[in-house]
């Protein structure tokens, strides 16, 4: 015999016990692992139109010359708690926390017509969220803390993901440039790309950064 729900053979798998039913005399198998029929298995890969977020300290490396290491991590701590908690608020999604600096993606798993909006809004919270730390932090540190971001809005392709792992395995020049926007970025600037700009003008005011050059492009 075989079950219904996985196919599992039964009389030949101890861990299967038959229940009946209060009002019934079928019996119903209930597997004591059962909880391996709730595993999501990967999704196929797809193409999406995200808005990527990339944001990091700025003074992490005088930070961690001047603190101990447990200090180093104790305000780290702090400061992704208070990251995942602003970009959740946001609808956004945490894609990798990579040293001192934080992927997110807008508009995946669930999109959102002002994705690129969001994503800027979410940075403006970051870094005052930051800032509002230095009372605290910039005379052990020696310097104020902050941020600088970069975010770029297009295509990318997801990898075959797994929602237990959390992880959505983005790929995609999109992905490439908003890192090297937030690479040009100085403390406190929050430099966005073109597709992000013309989605969100008349909600920010901008300024033009003016041509530069960046790793292939």
């Amino acid at each position: 015999m075989l079950c219904e729900n996985c196919g599992t053979k039964l009389q030949d798998n101890p861990d299967i016990n038959p229940k009946l039913g209060e009002n019934s005399k079928t019996p119903i198998f209930v597997s004591k692992n059962s909880h391996h029929s709730m595993k999501s298995t990967p999704r196929d890969s797809e193409r999406k139109y995200v808005t990527i977020l990339f944001s990091d300290l700025s003074v992490y490396t005088s930070m961690s010359e001047k603190l101990d290491p447990e200090e180093v991590k104790e305000i780290m701590g702090l400061i992704f708690s208070k990251i995942t908690e602003i970009i959740k608020g946001f609808d956004g999604h945490i894609e990798k926390f990579i040293g001192d600096a934080v992927m997110a993606a807008f508009g995946i798993p669930k999109a959102h017509e002002d994705d690129p909006i969001r994503a800027i809004k979410a940075a403006l919270k970051m870094h005052t969220a930051v800032i509002e730390l230095n009372p605290k932090y910039e005379n052990i540190i020696g310097t104020p803390l902050s941020l600088h971001t970069g975010i770029n809005t297009g295509l990318v392709v997801t990898g075959k993901d797994d929602v237990h792992k959390g992880t959505l395995g983005l790929t995609g020049d999109t992905i490439n440039l908003s890192s090297r926007l937030e690479g040009l970025a100085n403390a406190n600037e929050i430099i966005v790309g073109p597709d992000t700009y013309r989605q969100s003008m008349g909600y920010f005011d901008f300024e033009t950064l003016g041509p530069v050059k960046v790793k292939g492009k």
